[in-house]
């Protein structure tokens, strides 16, 4: 069990990261702090990339090279006006920490950078443990992160995305597609001379609410979501758009690659197009572009596949044990979102998930952590420190 100095020193470190705004590309004073917390906790070495991403280095016995990942950057508040506590205030009320970020996923970087360096200063660190606060992941998912595992070659990686306590063995990927319509302007007072691509588009986005998604026994479904759509020219008064274009987010299901998630779309667009020779249409996965706070700008294409670790393997069974004998149930579960885990999977690392707070409280209004459930991530990843290797 955690001591009361050391629950109080949990809860200052995500209180004083919560404090911080940190949109993805703006983390820079956060990464700051973080690294002062890491300096101060005792770490062997700190260092921060070109990218932004900070590593800490504990040193323990021999052992495996274990990277723990919490991403720092958050979305933005939205309506401030329907929060009822000041997001960037770290209110603790109600047994909860309160402010944008605190369960996605500062109140995970604090946990996990304090227990592994308890874990150290009590002599039961195996291996070498390396504490990542990274940058950028709610804009594409791992890219960042990419630096931080070809520049320190982890045999083990630990994602500490929000699991309320579970241990995670599989978490769906995520395909960013772009779909555009084409038109041909006119007046809109005589829509007939032309084609008006909003319209198309609403055709087909019909045709795809009417699809069935994928579904695999693990994951769940492949959800299939629109989440943006503009007409252009814009603002787009007493014309007809020329273009449409609609983002789509797609939950990417075990063995699925960008090409299958494409398909069914493509097929949709072909059959509209053969009922109607003015529809023209186009779906691709996008290219995303990312320009950190240190001004370095990268570049990837927005699909990252799903994953699993195999529960039968050393490493899960290490983990489980080790959670259990710290007092908690383990029981195994996988992530509905996406996160850093996609990337270092498709690597071939072995990857699990482990993290205070639930799902559904990231991205709120009143985001929260219960204090509970931090202070538990922080016994947690005190256990995993003491037990993990290779």
């Amino acid at each position: 069990m955690l001591s009361e100095a050391r629950r109080k020193q949990i809860l200052a470190i995500t209180q004083s990261l919560v404090q911080i705004p940190s949109l993805a590309g703006e983390e820079g004073a956060v990464i700051e702090r973080a690294a002062q917390w890491m300096r101060d906790l005792g770490y062997d070495s700190v260092h921060i990339d070109d990218c932004g991403n900070l590593v800490g280095t504990l040193y323990g016995s021999e052992g495996a090279t274990v990277l723990y990942d919490s991403h720092v950057d958050t979305v933005g508040v939205g309506d401030l006006s329907a929060w009822r506590y000041d997001p960037f205030g770290a209110t603790v009320a109600e047994g909860n920490l309160y402010g944008r970020g605190s369960c996605d996923m500062k109140g995970a970087v604090a946990a996990s950078m304090a227990a592994l360096a308890y874990a150290k200063q009590d002599g039961v660190l195996r291996g070498t443990a390396l504490l990542s606060a990274s940058v950028g992941e709610e804009v594409i998912e791992g890219l960042a992160f990419s630096r931080v595992l070809d520049a320190h070659k982890p045999d083990l990686v630990v994602i500490g995305e929000s699991t309320e306590l579970r241990l995670v063995t599989a978490g769906r990927g995520r395909a960013e597609m772009m779909i555009t319509t084409y038109g041909k302007s006119a007046h809109a007072s005589t829509p007939q001379l032309g084609v008006n691509a909003l319209r198309q588009m609403a055709k087909l986005v019909g045709a795809l609410d009417a699809l069935t998604p994928p579904a695999d026994a693990r994951l769940g479904k492949g959800i299939l979501e629109p989440t943006e759509i503009i007409s252009m020219p814009y603002p787009c008064v007493s014309v007809l758009p020329y273009q449409c274009r609609a983002r789509y987010d797609r939950r990417v299901l075990l063995g699925e690659t960008a090409e299958r998630v494409l398909a069914p779309i493509h097929e949709v667009i072909a059959q509209l197009a053969a009922a109607d020779p003015t529809f023209r249409a186009e779906a691709i996965i996008e290219l995303g572009e990312f320009t950190c706070y240190t001004g370095l700008t990268l570049h990837g294409k927005k699909f990252q596949a799903a994953w699993h670790t195999d529960e039968a393997s050393a490493f899960v069974a290490a983990a489980r044990s080790a959670l259990q004998k710290a007092g908690q149930a383990a029981e195994i579960g996988h992530y509905s979102f996406c996160t850093n885990g996609s990337y270092a999977a498709s690597l071939g690392l072995p990857v699990i998930g482990y993290g205070p707070g639930a799902e559904a409280t990231a991205h709120i209004t009143d985001e929260y952590l219960a204090l509970d459930q931090l202070f538990g991530a922080a016994e947690g990843y005190y256990a995993l420190g003491a037990a993990l290797s290779a």
